[in-house]
Protein backbone atom coordinates (compact mmCIF):
# COMPACT_ATOMS: atom_id res chain seq x y z
CA UNK A 1 0.00 0.00 0.00
CA UNK A 2 1.85 3.67 -1.16
CA UNK A 3 2.31 5.58 2.00
CA UNK A 4 0.33 8.76 2.02
CA UNK A 5 2.58 12.03 1.27
CA UNK A 6 2.95 15.41 3.79
CA UNK A 7 0.52 17.15 0.67
CA UNK A 8 -2.16 14.10 0.88
CA UNK A 9 -2.06 14.30 4.54
CA UNK A 10 -2.77 17.97 4.46
CA UNK A 11 -5.10 18.56 1.64
CA UNK A 12 -7.29 15.71 3.26
CA UNK A 13 -7.55 17.72 6.59
CA UNK A 14 -8.39 20.87 4.25
CA UNK A 15 -11.05 19.31 2.91
CA UNK A 16 -12.46 18.14 6.30
CA UNK A 17 -12.11 21.85 7.98
CA UNK A 18 -13.98 23.32 4.52
CA UNK A 19 -16.83 21.21 5.93
CA UNK A 20 -16.97 22.32 9.03
CA UNK A 21 -14.29 20.75 11.39
CA UNK A 22 -12.12 22.45 13.80
CA UNK A 23 -8.42 23.28 12.17
CA UNK A 24 -6.50 21.78 15.20
CA UNK A 25 -8.87 18.42 15.62
CA UNK A 26 -8.80 17.76 11.58
CA UNK A 27 -5.16 18.42 12.15
CA UNK A 28 -4.53 16.05 14.82
CA UNK A 29 -6.49 13.11 13.47
CA UNK A 30 -4.68 13.41 10.02
CA UNK A 31 -1.30 13.23 11.86
CA UNK A 32 -2.42 10.68 14.33
CA UNK A 33 -4.15 8.17 11.99
CA UNK A 34 -2.50 8.75 8.71
CA UNK A 35 0.70 10.53 9.54
CA UNK A 36 2.41 8.12 11.77
CA UNK A 37 5.06 7.14 9.50
CA UNK A 38 6.10 10.93 8.61
CA UNK A 39 9.25 12.51 9.65
CA UNK A 40 9.59 15.34 12.48
CA UNK A 41 10.01 17.48 9.25
CA UNK A 42 7.16 16.15 6.88
CA UNK A 43 4.83 16.74 10.26
CA UNK A 44 6.09 20.23 10.10
CA UNK A 45 5.48 20.55 6.91
CA UNK A 46 1.75 19.33 7.31
CA UNK A 47 1.24 21.13 9.78
CA UNK A 48 2.13 24.45 7.87
CA UNK A 49 0.05 23.31 4.53
CA UNK A 50 -3.13 23.36 6.93
CA UNK A 51 -2.69 25.87 9.48
CA UNK A 52 -0.94 28.36 7.19
CA UNK A 53 -3.16 27.77 4.29
CA UNK A 54 -6.18 27.83 6.95
CA UNK A 55 -5.05 30.95 8.63
CA UNK A 56 -4.08 33.17 5.18
CA UNK A 57 -7.44 32.07 4.15
CA UNK A 58 -8.92 35.58 2.55
CA UNK A 59 -5.63 36.41 0.99
CA UNK A 60 -5.51 33.08 -0.67
CA UNK A 61 -9.46 33.74 -2.01
CA UNK A 62 -8.33 36.47 -3.22
CA UNK A 63 -5.64 35.46 -5.45
CA UNK A 64 -7.35 32.73 -6.85
CA UNK A 65 -10.67 34.65 -7.38
CA UNK A 66 -9.75 36.38 -10.98
CA UNK A 67 -8.85 32.88 -12.41
CA UNK A 68 -11.76 30.94 -10.86
CA UNK A 69 -15.22 30.87 -12.52
CA UNK A 70 -18.36 29.37 -10.61
CA UNK A 71 -18.68 27.11 -7.69
CA UNK A 72 -15.48 24.69 -6.88
CA UNK A 73 -15.93 21.32 -5.40
CA UNK A 74 -14.42 21.74 -1.64
CA UNK A 75 -11.55 18.89 -2.56
CA UNK A 76 -10.41 21.23 -5.57
CA UNK A 77 -11.00 24.78 -3.78
CA UNK A 78 -8.93 22.83 -0.92
CA UNK A 79 -6.16 21.96 -3.22
CA UNK A 80 -5.87 25.24 -5.04
CA UNK A 81 -5.73 27.06 -2.05
CA UNK A 82 -3.10 25.15 -0.69
CA UNK A 83 -1.10 25.85 -3.72
CA UNK A 84 -1.74 29.24 -3.65
CA UNK A 85 -0.81 29.29 0.06
CA UNK A 86 2.76 27.90 -0.79
CA UNK A 87 3.22 30.09 -3.68
CA UNK A 88 1.82 33.22 -1.32
CA UNK A 89 3.25 32.72 1.46
CA UNK A 90 5.71 29.71 1.85
CA UNK A 91 7.75 31.31 -1.13
CA UNK A 92 7.95 27.51 -2.48
CA UNK A 93 9.48 28.05 -6.31
CA UNK A 94 6.57 28.10 -8.44
CA UNK A 95 6.93 25.07 -10.47
CA UNK A 96 7.56 23.03 -7.68
CA UNK A 97 4.43 24.49 -5.54
CA UNK A 98 2.42 23.89 -9.00
CA UNK A 99 3.37 20.45 -10.06
CA UNK A 100 3.25 19.08 -6.48
CA UNK A 101 -0.26 20.59 -5.86
CA UNK A 102 -1.47 18.85 -9.63
CA UNK A 103 -0.29 15.45 -8.15
CA UNK A 104 -2.69 15.48 -5.23
CA UNK A 105 -5.39 17.27 -6.45
CA UNK A 106 -8.51 15.46 -7.63
CA UNK A 107 -7.73 13.95 -11.21
CA UNK A 108 -11.01 15.49 -12.68
CA UNK A 109 -9.75 18.95 -11.99
CA UNK A 110 -6.01 18.73 -12.71
CA UNK A 111 -5.78 20.51 -15.12
CA UNK A 112 -8.06 23.45 -13.75
CA UNK A 113 -5.35 23.58 -10.82
CA UNK A 114 -2.33 23.35 -12.78
CA UNK A 115 -3.61 26.73 -15.24
CA UNK A 116 -5.22 28.20 -12.08
CA UNK A 117 -1.82 28.18 -9.99
CA UNK A 118 0.37 28.92 -13.11
CA UNK A 119 -1.51 32.10 -13.02
CA UNK A 120 -1.31 32.51 -9.64
CA UNK A 121 2.11 32.38 -9.75
CA UNK A 122 3.23 34.71 -12.75
CA UNK A 123 0.72 37.78 -11.94
CA UNK A 124 1.54 41.21 -10.23
CA UNK A 125 -1.72 41.66 -8.07
CA UNK A 126 -2.50 44.83 -5.44
CA UNK A 127 -3.96 44.29 -2.61
CA UNK A 128 -7.28 46.26 -1.75
CA UNK A 129 -6.28 46.75 1.89
CA UNK A 130 -4.11 45.15 4.78
CA UNK A 131 -7.29 43.05 6.28
CA UNK A 132 -7.09 41.13 2.85
CA UNK A 133 -3.53 41.01 2.57
CA UNK A 134 -2.82 39.54 5.57
CA UNK A 135 -6.06 37.78 5.67
CA UNK A 136 -8.51 38.75 8.94
CA UNK A 137 -12.17 39.90 8.85
CA UNK A 138 -12.18 43.92 8.56
CA UNK A 139 -14.33 43.57 12.04
CA UNK A 140 -11.08 42.27 13.50
CA UNK A 141 -8.50 44.58 11.35
CA UNK A 142 -10.63 47.64 12.28
CA UNK A 143 -11.37 46.70 15.87
CA UNK A 144 -7.59 46.04 16.45
CA UNK A 145 -6.25 49.39 14.67
CA UNK A 146 -9.07 51.21 16.37
CA UNK A 147 -8.10 49.89 19.70
CA UNK A 148 -4.58 49.34 19.53
CA UNK A 149 -3.40 51.83 16.08
CA UNK A 150 -0.13 50.65 15.17
CA UNK A 151 0.34 48.38 17.64
CA UNK A 152 -2.88 46.62 17.18
CA UNK A 153 -1.54 46.30 13.19
CA UNK A 154 1.62 44.89 13.94
CA UNK A 155 -0.32 42.71 16.46
CA UNK A 156 -2.14 41.40 13.52
CA UNK A 157 0.95 40.71 11.77
CA UNK A 158 2.98 39.33 14.14
CA UNK A 159 -0.38 36.53 14.57
CA UNK A 160 0.32 35.24 11.43
CA UNK A 161 3.66 33.71 12.42
CA UNK A 162 2.16 31.89 15.71
CA UNK A 163 4.30 31.25 18.92
CA UNK A 164 6.98 27.95 19.06
CA UNK A 165 6.58 27.43 22.91
CA UNK A 166 9.10 26.02 24.26
CA UNK A 167 8.88 23.08 27.18
CA UNK A 168 8.46 23.95 31.17
CA UNK A 169 11.02 22.73 33.40
CA UNK A 170 8.80 19.96 33.88
CA UNK A 171 8.47 19.40 30.07
CA UNK A 172 4.52 20.78 29.63
CA UNK A 173 4.95 23.03 26.45
CA UNK A 174 3.27 26.07 27.25
CA UNK A 175 2.95 29.51 25.93
CA UNK A 176 4.95 32.21 27.47
CA UNK A 177 2.61 34.79 28.02
CA UNK A 178 0.40 31.76 30.44
CA UNK A 179 3.64 31.10 32.12
CA UNK A 180 3.87 34.62 33.02
CA UNK A 181 0.36 34.72 34.27
CA UNK A 182 1.34 31.91 36.20
CA UNK A 183 4.45 34.07 38.29
CA UNK A 184 1.96 36.84 38.82
CA UNK A 185 0.05 34.73 40.42
CA UNK A 186 2.77 33.70 42.68
CA UNK A 187 4.47 36.71 43.21
CA UNK A 188 1.04 38.73 44.58
CA UNK A 189 0.65 35.45 47.12
CA UNK A 190 3.92 34.22 48.58
CA UNK A 191 2.53 32.97 51.57
CA UNK A 192 0.40 30.25 49.36
CA UNK A 193 -2.09 28.37 50.90
CA UNK A 194 -5.55 27.22 49.42
CA UNK A 195 -6.01 27.96 45.37
CA UNK A 196 -8.91 27.62 43.34
CA UNK A 197 -9.04 27.47 39.66
CA UNK A 198 -12.11 28.29 38.26
CA UNK A 199 -12.18 27.60 34.85
CA UNK A 200 -9.14 25.50 34.57
CA UNK A 201 -9.30 23.11 31.46
CA UNK A 202 -6.82 22.71 29.67
CA UNK A 203 -4.89 22.64 32.93
CA UNK A 204 -2.12 24.72 31.68
CA UNK A 205 -2.08 27.59 34.57
CA UNK A 206 -3.26 25.27 36.90
CA UNK A 207 0.17 22.84 36.80
CA UNK A 208 2.09 25.78 36.61
CA UNK A 209 1.57 27.11 39.95
CA UNK A 210 4.18 27.22 42.63
CA UNK A 211 4.75 24.64 44.94
CA UNK A 212 3.97 26.87 48.10
CA UNK A 213 0.14 26.15 47.31
CA UNK A 214 -0.70 23.87 50.02
CA UNK A 215 -3.88 23.10 48.31
CA UNK A 216 -5.20 23.24 44.62
CA UNK A 217 -8.79 22.88 43.53
CA UNK A 218 -9.44 22.47 39.90
CA UNK A 219 -13.08 23.48 39.02
CA UNK A 220 -13.87 22.98 34.92
CA UNK A 221 -18.04 23.16 33.63
CA UNK A 222 -17.41 20.64 30.88
CA UNK A 223 -17.27 16.97 32.13
CA UNK A 224 -15.12 15.85 29.22
CA UNK A 225 -12.87 18.40 29.50
CA UNK A 226 -12.36 17.52 32.85
CA UNK A 227 -11.54 14.05 32.15
CA UNK A 228 -8.87 15.55 30.11
CA UNK A 229 -7.65 17.73 32.75
CA UNK A 230 -7.94 14.96 34.87
CA UNK A 231 -5.02 13.16 33.15
CA UNK A 232 -2.73 16.31 32.91
CA UNK A 233 -3.18 17.04 36.71
CA UNK A 234 -1.89 13.65 37.28
CA UNK A 235 1.03 13.63 35.21
CA UNK A 236 2.38 17.35 35.83
CA UNK A 237 0.79 18.38 39.46
CA UNK A 238 -0.33 14.97 41.12
CA UNK A 239 -2.62 15.86 44.42
CA UNK A 240 -4.14 18.74 42.33
CA UNK A 241 -8.44 18.06 43.26
CA UNK A 242 -10.39 18.26 40.19
CA UNK A 243 -13.89 19.23 40.43
CA UNK A 244 -16.40 19.35 37.71
CA UNK A 245 -18.91 22.66 38.48
CA UNK A 246 -20.05 25.88 36.77
CA UNK A 247 -17.94 28.77 37.73
CA UNK A 248 -20.16 30.75 38.12
CA UNK A 249 -21.94 29.18 41.15
CA UNK A 250 -18.75 26.96 42.50
CA UNK A 251 -19.05 24.37 44.52
CA UNK A 252 -17.18 25.77 47.29
CA UNK A 253 -17.57 28.00 50.56
CA UNK A 254 -17.96 31.38 51.18
CA UNK A 255 -14.03 32.54 52.02
CA UNK A 256 -12.52 29.24 51.86
CA UNK A 257 -9.55 30.11 49.23
CA UNK A 258 -6.23 32.44 49.89
CA UNK A 259 -6.13 32.50 46.09
CA UNK A 260 -8.81 32.35 42.95
CA UNK A 261 -7.84 32.26 39.53
CA UNK A 262 -10.14 33.00 36.83
CA UNK A 263 -8.60 32.32 33.42
CA UNK A 264 -11.98 33.20 32.00
CA UNK A 265 -13.28 32.26 28.45
CA UNK A 266 -12.78 34.96 26.24
CA UNK A 267 -13.11 35.60 22.33
CA UNK A 268 -9.46 34.60 21.97
CA UNK A 269 -8.28 37.01 19.95
CA UNK A 270 -4.95 37.45 21.42
CA UNK A 271 -4.41 33.34 20.45
CA UNK A 272 -5.20 33.65 16.59
CA UNK A 273 -1.61 32.44 15.65
CA UNK A 274 -2.43 29.24 17.27
CA UNK A 275 -5.41 29.10 16.51
CA UNK A 276 -5.85 29.04 12.82
CA UNK A 277 -9.66 28.74 12.23
CA UNK A 278 -10.67 30.81 14.84
CA UNK A 279 -10.29 34.36 12.81
CA UNK A 280 -12.97 33.01 11.13
CA UNK A 281 -15.21 31.46 13.81
CA UNK A 282 -15.26 34.27 16.43
CA UNK A 283 -18.14 36.51 15.78
CA UNK A 284 -18.33 40.50 16.97
CA UNK A 285 -21.48 39.79 18.82
CA UNK A 286 -20.29 37.05 21.03
CA UNK A 287 -17.87 39.27 22.79
CA UNK A 288 -20.70 40.85 24.33
CA UNK A 289 -21.77 37.75 25.75
CA UNK A 290 -18.40 36.78 27.16
CA UNK A 291 -18.60 39.68 29.24
CA UNK A 292 -21.02 38.82 31.10
CA UNK A 293 -19.81 35.40 31.74
CA UNK A 294 -16.58 37.58 32.58
CA UNK A 295 -18.41 39.55 35.25
CA UNK A 296 -20.34 36.94 36.55
CA UNK A 297 -17.09 34.55 37.44
CA UNK A 298 -15.57 37.49 39.15
CA UNK A 299 -17.90 37.61 41.53
CA UNK A 300 -18.11 34.47 42.49
CA UNK A 301 -14.50 34.28 42.51
CA UNK A 302 -14.68 37.53 45.11
CA UNK A 303 -17.17 35.32 47.17
CA UNK A 304 -14.88 32.92 47.79
CA UNK A 305 -11.44 34.74 48.75
CA UNK A 306 -10.97 34.84 52.30
CA UNK A 307 -9.70 38.30 53.23
CA UNK A 308 -6.43 39.67 52.32
CA UNK A 309 -6.93 36.99 49.34
CA UNK A 310 -5.64 37.60 45.61
CA UNK A 311 -8.12 37.14 42.78
CA UNK A 312 -6.47 37.07 39.14
CA UNK A 313 -8.36 37.53 35.95
CA UNK A 314 -6.87 36.53 32.71
CA UNK A 315 -7.45 36.24 29.08
CA UNK A 316 -6.03 35.82 25.93
CA UNK A 317 -7.63 38.74 23.93
CA UNK A 318 -6.78 42.16 24.08
CA UNK A 319 -10.18 44.14 23.43
CA UNK A 320 -11.45 47.15 25.10
CA UNK A 321 -14.29 45.52 26.19
CA UNK A 322 -12.66 41.98 27.93
CA UNK A 323 -9.90 43.83 29.32
CA UNK A 324 -10.59 47.16 30.47
CA UNK A 325 -14.42 47.30 30.55
CA UNK A 326 -14.95 43.78 32.51
CA UNK A 327 -12.57 44.75 35.31
CA UNK A 328 -13.68 48.18 35.91
CA UNK A 329 -16.82 46.86 35.75
CA UNK A 330 -16.00 44.44 39.00
CA UNK A 331 -14.05 47.20 40.78
CA UNK A 332 -17.39 49.17 40.91
CA UNK A 333 -19.49 46.11 42.05
CA UNK A 334 -16.76 44.84 44.87
CA UNK A 335 -15.82 48.10 47.12
CA UNK A 336 -13.45 46.02 48.66
CA UNK A 337 -11.12 44.66 45.85
CA UNK A 338 -7.77 46.61 46.21
CA UNK A 339 -5.97 46.67 42.66
CA UNK A 340 -2.75 44.99 42.98
CA UNK A 341 0.36 46.37 40.18
CA UNK A 342 1.16 44.18 38.18
CA UNK A 343 5.12 43.62 37.62
CA UNK A 344 6.42 46.39 34.60
CA UNK A 345 8.23 43.09 33.35
CA UNK A 346 7.44 42.10 30.54
CA UNK A 347 3.83 43.25 31.14
CA UNK A 348 2.45 46.84 29.43
CA UNK A 349 1.28 49.13 32.04
CA UNK A 350 -2.95 48.79 31.18
CA UNK A 351 -5.91 50.06 32.94
CA UNK A 352 -4.97 48.56 36.72
CA UNK A 353 -3.61 45.61 35.46
CA UNK A 354 -0.92 44.12 32.47
CA UNK A 355 -1.37 43.29 28.68
CA UNK A 356 1.12 41.71 26.52
CA UNK A 357 0.62 41.76 22.76
CA UNK A 358 2.00 39.74 20.29
CA UNK A 359 4.42 41.49 18.45
CA UNK A 360 6.02 41.89 22.39
CA UNK A 361 7.66 39.06 22.35
CA UNK A 362 6.46 36.62 19.81
CA UNK A 363 3.52 35.34 22.26
CA UNK A 364 -0.52 35.11 22.40
CA UNK A 365 -1.84 38.18 23.61
CA UNK A 366 -2.62 38.38 27.26
CA UNK A 367 -4.35 40.39 29.62
CA UNK A 368 -4.02 40.35 33.44
CA UNK A 369 -5.73 41.56 35.77
CA UNK A 370 -5.01 41.08 40.16
CA UNK A 371 -6.90 42.34 43.34
CA UNK A 372 -6.75 41.96 46.58
CA UNK A 373 -9.54 41.31 48.72
CA UNK A 374 -9.52 43.96 52.02
CA UNK A 375 -12.56 42.44 54.13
Amino acid sequence: MKATTSRQLAAQALIEISSGARANDALAAALTEQGTDLTVRDRAFVTELVQGTTRMRRAVDYALEPYVDGKLDPDVRSALRMGAHQILHLRTPPHAAVNDTVAVAPRRARGLVNAVLRKVATSDREWPNEATQFSYPDWIWNLFVDTWGEDGRLALIAMNSPEQPDPRSDGYVQGQASQWVGEAIDAASESGGVIVDLCAAPGGKTTALGSHWSKVWANEIDPSRARLLQQLVHRYRPGTNVVVGDGTQAPFLDGSADAVLVDAPCSGLGALGRRSDARWRISEQAITRLIEVQGALLDEAFRLLRPHGVLTYSVCTVTQEETVDVPRAFETRQQHAASIEVPELRWRRHHKGGVVLPHDYGTDGMAVFQWRRLL
